[in-house]
């Protein structure tokens, strides 16, 4: 194993205060209405937390360790479109005046009850697929970076560990929305954003400590002129992350404003149209230290598999990826390998408990999303005689419970050549 016995404290620790944070939350939830909407004011540090996911965490890293600071440079004229939406609180605004619960009961009030079902079916189905490949993905992030084995023995039996893995991290997810709904998720995601902003400064202060910048300097512009991880007007020849991927992502971003559900109980979470306006500026602020980290360290990551002072970890590293099945897989497992020769006893048990933090924060949200979604806009519009309260609330947790169900096995089949592999 990667971690040491006082990593493994550090992140049992902030796992224990989490649980912690939902006993005492559970005493808020008092109707259906603070299930799906908290209408707690934390939006700023929770709804951004809720966004960056252990998959989220893994596919940036990898982005940036093939794009470079090019890559970032695009990125950042993304975030001058964003802040001039929230400005205005395009869509947001709007949507938190209507008081609608979801984007499709916004629709109804619109259109048409059947466009509403339309909708939600629509924004359910995207959803789930999805959302499908998030538990693989966190769980094969763990596997390797806290050098977990392919199979333990249990009573006798040689059980996988990657199925165990992944079906404990998603109960764990899975209780925290159902212990208290909207209000549980918004208040740990809130814990779980400060912790990991702390996390990231240090890493990022320790890592840079660790690298000179000379040396980084160096394996950068031993890159081909015209693949450029410095100039962001030199990546014709890059073929996944230029550009064009980002002139994308920017008319995305304005057209597709709040059209994405995932965190649907955050959309409808502020007291007020104006506090959502303010939420949404603000949080651009707390994501600095996201920004930075997610920017910078798959450079030094680069550094580390380029310079020849680091000659030794980057043979270590390919050592472990020539065993590992898949280049889509080799590449998003890089940059945590890196990690692992990089990192002090301390710091590799709080970058785990961040992940462990970033993938319960996406999925407790997710699982919340579209569980919601599809009880009130794909199964309540038929039902001539409303549910009761403590009906309602029923029928919710079974929805999530069988979400959670569900993404567990979309991606099964997958999981026995990973294991394989390693």
């Amino acid at each position: 194993m990667n971690l040491s016995p006082i990593d493994w404290t550090i992140f049992f620790g902030m796992l224990a205060f989490l649980f912690a944070a939902i006993i005492v939350s559970r005493t808020l939830m008092k109707s259906v209405a603070d299930f799906l909407a908290a209408g707690r004011y934390l939006l700023t540090v929770s709804s951004g937390i809720a966004m960056l996911g252990a998959i989220t965490v893994v596919g940036n890293l990898e982005m940036n360790l093939l794009a470079g600071f090019s890559m970032s440079w695009w990125g950042m004229t993304t975030g001058v479109v964003i802040l001039i939406m929230m400005i205005f609180g395009w869509v947001s605004y709007r949507f938190r005046q209507t008081r609608a619960l979801t984007i499709a009961h916004f629709f109804e009030m619109r259109y048409s009850k059947s466009f509403r079902v339309y909708a939600g079916m629509l924004a359910a189905i995207s959803g789930l697929i999805n959302f499908g490949i998030f538990p693989s993905v966190g769980t094969r992030f763990f596997m390797y970076f806290c050098g977990l084995p392919d199979q333990f023995a249990l009573f006798g039996l040689m059980i996988p560990t990657f199925p165990v893995i992944m079906a404990s991290l998603l109960s764990i997810s899975l209780y925290f929305v159902f212990a208290g709904g909207q209000i549980a998720v918004i208040i740990t995601d809130f814990f779980q954003g400060v912790f990991i902003n702390i996390v990231f400064v240090v890493m990022l202060l320790y890592l840079l400590w660790l690298v000179d910048w000379s040396m980084i300097q160096e394996a950068l512009s031993a890159a081909p002129d015209n693949a450029s991880l410095i100039n962001p007007f030199k990546t014709s020849h890059l073929e996944d992350f230029n550009f064009w991927y980002f002139l994308i992502g920017i008319f995305g971003v304005f057209y597709g404003a709040m059209s994405w559900q995932g965190t649907q109980g955050y959309n409808a979470s502020a007291i007020n149209a104006h506090e959502a306006k303010m939420a949404g500026m603000l949080s651009g602020w707390r994501g600095i230290p996201q920004t930075l980290m997610l920017m910078t360290v798959p450079i030094i990551a680069y550094t580390v598999l380029n310079h020849p002072d680091f000659a030794g970890i980057a043979s270590q590293v390919n050592g472990v990826l020539e065993g590992v099945e898949g280049e889509a897989i080799k590449s998003q497992l890089r940059v945590p390998l890196v990690l692992t020769h990089l990192l002090p006893v301390g710091l590799m048990g709080a970058f785990a408990a961040v992940m462990l933090a970033a993938f319960i924060s996406t999925h407790d949200s997710y699982l919340h999303s579209w569980g919601s979604i599809i009880v009130q806009d794909v199964i309540m519009p038929f039902r001539k005689k409303p549910f009761t309260p403590k009906q309602h609330i029923k029928v919710l947790r079974i929805t999530i419970i069988a979400v959670a169900i569900f993404i567990f096995f979309f991606r099964s089949e997958e999981h026995s050549p990973e294991l394989q592999s390693h």
